[in-house]
């Protein structure tokens, strides 16, 4: 008789594992006895002996299968399962009871079946994607975020509620993240609109929220691990391209139905394995290119846009008679996106103990980035090109030693190169804050001065052994880091102006630029830096009911380089801030991670089990936070920021006076801060339903030890309130403690905040090809700061407030999931004398809105902060001071326009005579179902099978059935700047205007249509 369960979790980063306990018939364990597991597609061989207790413990093993595992014993009959299927990071349990060989073997029974639900050692909240569901599911992008979403607590690329930079992702066991943390989609490359390897490269992805395997960390949100393809003894490989363009679109969603423009998303590339020598050396290698062309929307003039073309043209016309700058497009414009991915690996068996394995990624590629919305406009040499290489390697040797000890280890190293370059002459960057629209011209301000290097060494062994029922890991993960991050903000000056008016009579509102203090023109920030890890833990079999896991992490971030120290700073504030220091690093802090995690199944049948733990889980903090504090020391870059200067001057260095004294902006770390930490625990149940179908309610709540807050320490108290019924503080012209400093932004820890989730989840497996689950999950992220800037001013000035920007309140956070609901559903169909066969899956997601914040377009409270002040909801008339405007109508005719606004507005008409919350309001529930539909052409010969492959992917199906369904929505920057301050009166009351146009969020014209892709493969194997 031979039980089959899967474990989850308790393997490495890059392969899977086998246990199992061998007795006799009377369950009397077997000492001694031998377990062979056979690699089929390879011959690899992996032997293990039972020890005292009959237990057996095989780690390191390749993922994938199939497997043939048999067990022998001197007096008992041999017994053998074939079609085992190992899942990356999970364990498989397979238990013998052997009959003694004077009985006859008869029928094998295999009990139990192997699913990534019931399993013992399952604690957290975890998602299983495996090769069949790389091939069937819908994706557009083949990114790792089209699979990632089948995570129920996963939303766009936050996990759990968090920011993306604290998640960790891996690939082979190496990091694979942005840990400079610049990226939207938290991999290397990602501002280059590339993925971080080719999908087909891909053998496994897994994702983590609450793991209590103290092997993995360096994350508070979630862990994306995924395992790159081996070759084996079977030449195999693959032709591919993917192609979508305007014909396979639907119109547009908004006003007239328009066809789209034209565009062009080609994805193709060719995969190769097989051996080298057979059963001891194979080879895989994938090349995969995209090249991307598509529209710029919203230009000036169309129904989408808000801002009309005679006011665009005039103001191009104006610039370019007055400055004889071109300031470029202004109508409809395309942009690219390209990247090559190569990929190579190598796997050796050096002998059935050890595998080594080598894999090399190389990914090149460059975005033109320029973006508009309604009421935005970039002029076309406003923008910029995102250019990226990324070479990474990863040697891991996998070794088991006696019978009951495995060791692996992985040794990794990336080079990253990055840098912009932008569009047209050089000028500096023109903003004008108009209610008509906001326009931005002259050279992309964060552009100028921007490069990044990154090299990142890491080095990884785990040992692990089995004592009785004790299953003992130790390990190390150590991670060192070396960049250079040229980013000097506003180098070509900012300029500010408060309408389209101020502009044409030569009346700046501010004006911003950073020069270098040294004689090197554009100096950069380069430091070293390191993260060491090191953990032990026991997995113990307490009995076939329970088991439990008990372990211990610590993280140590060490920064051997420090950033230059102010000695007039210092002095300067040695009265109010005594340990007030630029050259701080949090640098040598023991950061301990205790975690604790069960599994008990109370019935024999294992329909049943709870499942749970708490921990401590430790991150990194993006580097580039960090990176501040090297370069805004005050002693290598130089700031000016003028308001209301007397005039534009193209040469921001006209105004620099060196006769004059010099302000500065300074970035400094608290002197006891920490990485990011949080408390997680969570509580599961899994029981199987009538049919075999199998429920699953889980809670995850997660409390914040150390997240960051940033405050400005040049800042002044406030002198009073406002008068009205808007009646928040408000800061004295004169807000700087010392006007030699603009801003002096700490990077502090708070330990306000919490997430919680719970999930609901029903998954039917079919063994005739049919797989179904829905899962509905509901959480809420709270936190003081998103961290959603790569800059400390960033992070500081646009961290929405009521009162004190120094003190901000705890509110929602930009990654609230509230209310998500996924399903997937497929089928493969054989038919033709298995000449030929159709399959057709379809993943549903709905989510309750991306939520975004009602703000004042200016500085209301004076603290020098623009676009940061939550707005006041007036209950009445009588609450708002609106005045005429020329544009916008009379006050009165603002005041009908704003109540029926607001009264339109779930969310606002709820909080008359309140405050609005930081991303407390949300956009429209959003639903959209997609679909791949699969033809295989199959021809046999004696030794291969040829396989012709159509697919058709459909993102959005909902509209194309109507042209009203399936819409998405934004917002810019996750913020409405809705009510525009236009200054104190003579009273001394704020006034302010309303655009009649405003609305609240955007209606998505790209995504909200559907979107076909059209594939072509051909397989051989």
């Amino acid at each position: 008789m031979v039980l089959i369960v899967q474990f989850a979790w308790a393997q490495g980063l890059t392969s899977a594992a086998l246990v199992g306990v061998v007795t006799d018939q009377s369950k009397t364990p077997l000492p001694g006895a031998t377990v062979i597991a056979i690699h089929q597609p390879t011959n690899t061989q992996y032997v293990a002996t039972t020890n005292a207790e009959g237990y057996y413990n095989i780690q390191n093993m390749r993922v994938g299968g199939p497997y043939t595992v048999a067990t022998s014993y001197i007096g008992y009959q041999e017994q053998r399962v074939e079609g085992i299927e190992l899942i990356l990071g999970q364990l498989t349990r397979v238990d013998f009871q052997l009959p003694e060989s004077a009985n006859q073997l008869g029928e094998i029974e295999v009990i139990g079946e192997q699913n990534d639900i019931f399993n013992q050692d399952r604690t957290g909240a975890a998602t299983s994607i495996t090769r069949e569901q790389l091939r069937t599911l819908p994706t557009l992008n083949r990114s790792l975020q089209d699979f990632t979403r089948l995570t129920p607590q996963a939303a766009g690329n936050s996990i759990a509620g968090t920011n993306n930079r604290y998640n960790n992702i891996t690939i082979d066991g190496a990091v694979n993240n942005d840990v400079f943390g610049l990226s939207g989609s938290g991999t290397p490359g990602g501002q280059a609109g590339t993925q971080p390897i080719s999908l087909d490269a891909i053998e496994q992805i897994h994702v983590v929220v609450a793991p209590y395997d103290v092997k993995l960390g360096n994350f508070t949100g979630g862990g994306i691990n995924a395992v790159t393809r081996s070759g084996d003894n079977t030449f195999s490989g693959s032709v591919y391209g993917f192609a979508r363009n305007e014909d396979i679109i639907g119109k547009s969603v908004e006003g007239p139905r328009e066809r789209a423009d034209d565009f062009s998303n080609y994805q193709y590339g060719v995969r190769l394995g097989g051996p080298i020598i057979r059963d001891k050396l194979f080879f895989f290698f994938n090349y995969d290119a995209t090249r991307i062309t598509e529209p710029v929307r919203f230009a000036p003039g169309s129904p989408e846009s808000q801002i009309p073309l005679d006011i665009t043209r005039n103001l191009a016309d104006t610039v370019l008679a007055r400055y004889g700058y071109d300031v470029g497009s202004f109508g409809a414009i395309d942009r690219e996106t390209q990247s090559d991915k190569w990929f190579g690996r190598i796997d050796w068996n050096i002998s059935n103990n050890h595998q080594l394995t080598l894999r090399h990624n190389y990914v090149d590629a460059f975005d033109y980035n320029i973006s508009r919305s309604r009421n935005e406009l970039r002029f076309g040499n406003n923008a910029y090109r995102f250019n990226s290489v990324t070479n990474s390697t990863v040697l891991e040797l996998s070794s088991r030693f006696e019978n009951d000890i495995a060791n692996n280890l992985i040794i990794g190293y990336t080079r990253i190169r990055e840098d912009r370059e932008t569009e047209g002459e050089f000028f500096p960057q023109v903003t004008i804050s108009d209610p008509i629209g906001r326009f931005e011209f002259g050279s992309q301000r964060s552009s100028t001065a921007n490069e990044l290097d990154q090299d990142i060494f890491e080095f990884t062994d785990n040992l692990t052994f089995l004592e009785g029922r004790h299953n003992i890991t130790v390990g190390t993960h150590n991670e060192f880091f070396s960049f250079r991050n040229l980013f000097i903000n506003n180098f070509n000056g900012r300029w500010d102006f408060r309408g389209l008016n101020d502009f044409y009579n030569d009346i700046p509102n501010r004006v911003r630029a950073t020069y270098s203090l040294t004689d090197e023109e554009r100096p950069a920030a380069e430091f070293d830096a390191m993260q060491l890890s090191f953990y032990a833990q026991d997995d113990y079999t307490a009995s076939e009911q329970l088991r439990l896991t008990l372990g211990l992490r610590v993280d140590v971030p060490i920064f051997p380089d420090e950033p230059a120290e102010n000695l007039k700073l210092e002095r300067d504030f040695s009265d109010i801030y005594p340990d007030l220091e630029t050259d701080r690093t949090p640098s040598g802090q023991l950061l301990w991670a205790p975690r604790f995690g069960f599994n008990y199944t109370p019935t024999d049948e294992r329909n049943f089990q709870i499942r749970g733990g708490t921990g401590i889980f430790t991150g990194r903090v993006p580097f580039v936070w960090l990176s501040n504090q090297f370069i805004n020391t005050g002693t290598i870059l130089g700031t000016l920021d003028r308001r209301n200067p007397a005039g534009f001057v193209e040469d921001v260095n006209q105004l620099i006076d060196p006769t004059i004294p010099q302000t500065f902006e300074i970035n400094v770390i608290g002197d006891d801060f920490k990485l990011p930490q949080v408390w997680r625990s969570n509580l599961a149940f899994d029981y199987t339903l009538p049919y075999d179908v199998y429920l699953t309610v889980e809670g995850i709540y997660s409390k914040t030890l150390n997240d960051v807050v940033y405050r400005d320490l040049n800042l002044v108290e406030p002198e009073g309130r406002l008068a009205g019924a808007d009646n928040r503080f408000v800061y004295p012209r004169n807000r700087r403690i010392n006007p030699d400093y603009t801003n002096i932004v700490l990077l502090d820890n708070t330990d306000e905040g919490y997430r919680y989730s719970v999930t609901g989840q029903l998954r039917k497996d079919f063994v005739n090809g049919l797989q179904t689950k829905v899962a509905y999950t509901y959480g809420v992220s709270k936190d003081v700061n998103s961290g959603t800037s790569s800059t400390a001013l960033s992070n500081y000035e646009f961290n929405q407030i009521v009162n004190n920007p120094n003190d901000p309140a705890l509110s929602y956070s930009r990654y609230d999931i509230r209310h998500r609901i996924i399903a997937t559903t497929g089928y493969l169909f054989e038919w033709g004398e298995d000449n030929f066969s159709t399959g057709i899956t379809l993943f549903y997601q709905g989510q309750s809105g991306l939520p975004f914040t009602y703000l004042y377009n200016g500085d209301l409270n004076r603290e020098g902060n623009f676009a940061n002040d939550l707005i006041y909801i007036p209950r009445d008339r009588s609450e708002i001071n609106l005045i005429d405007d020329e544009d916008l109508g009379t006050a009165e005719e603002q005041w009908e326009a704003l109540d029926a606004f607001i009264e339109a507005d779930d969310y606002l008409s709820e909080r008359r005579g309140e405050y609005a919350e930081r991303y407390g309001a949300r956009m429209p529930w959003t639903h959209q179902f997609d679909i791949r539909i699969l033809q295989n052409f199959y021809i046999r010969t004696e030794e291969n099978l040829h396989t012709f492959q159509l697919t058709f992917d459909i993102f959005n199906v909902g509209n194309l059935i109507n042209k009203d369904w399936g819409r998405q929505y934004f917002v810019s920057n996750s913020a409405n700047e809705v009510i525009f301050y236009e200054g104190l009166n003579d009273a001394g009351e704020p006034t302010f205007t309303f655009n009649p146009n405003t609305v609240a969020y955007n209606i998505a014209p790209f995504d909200s249509r559907w979107q076909g892709q059209i594939g072509l493969r051909y397989i051989f194997n």
